[in-house]
């Protein structure tokens, strides 16, 4: 679901940039009405898609979040509430603080852990998303041809950041998934990987 939200993510942000380029070409003169229903209703249509799978996408991380603490604090009980973690994880604001905690407590009791480089960038990912979203939903108020552009290249923006978002999430939770190399690396015998002749020579 997270690399369904980064495709429809892409795609709204290319109609975003239609959408400006249009309002761009015609900023001296009338649009034909083709261009202008065609370019608006791509534009809603994206929007309230993206909107859907975008909270489908957070509900699937939280669930994947709880079960992968659940698996690893196994076969103890999660120290925090399952409650406490899908509120912790679906509230916006709270969520950009408290997430990373949750994560780096998963790292902590992880032998398939993600870097600690790895979450800062999922949290610069997901911050920047979310400030420009704010931006767009503030430009939004505005009145006037030149607020509706602006909102439309901010809104562009917001779905390229959630793109960026989407890929450092699935990044994320592929690297507690999968074993990690370095991890790996230090729980093989030595020598087990020069054992081809190949790699000896």
């Amino acid at each position: 679901m997270v690399g369904a939200a980064g495709t429809w993510f892409a795609v709204a942000a290319v109609v975003h940039g239609l959408r400006y380029a249009v309002l761009a070409w015609y900023s001296d003169r009338l649009a034909p009405w083709w261009v202008e229903a065609t370019t608006t209703a791509l534009v809603w249509v994206a929007g309230v898609v993206a909107i859907a799978v975008g909270v489908a996408a957070a509900v699937a991380a939280t669930a994947w979040l709880v079960e992968a603490r659940r698996r690893v604090y196994s076969p103890v009980p999660d120290p925090r509430r399952r409650a406490g973690l899908w509120i912790g994880c679906l509230l916006p604001v709270i969520n950009w603080f408290r997430i990373p905690v949750y994560l780096e407590e998963l790292r902590l009791a992880s032998t398939r852990a993600s870097s600690r480089s790895e979450l800062r960038r999922w949290w610069v990912a997901v911050a920047v998303n979310g400030v420009a979203v704010a931006l767009a939903l503030w430009r939004g108020t505005g009145e006037g041809s030149q607020a509706a552009a602006d909102t439309v290249v901010l809104t562009a923006l917001a779905a390229a950041a959630a793109v960026w978002a989407a890929r450092e999430t699935r990044t994320v939770m592929r690297s507690f998934d999968e074993p990690s190399p370095r991890f790996t690396h230090r729980l093989l015998p030595r020598g087990i990987v020069n054992t081809s002749p190949a790699r000896e020579e």
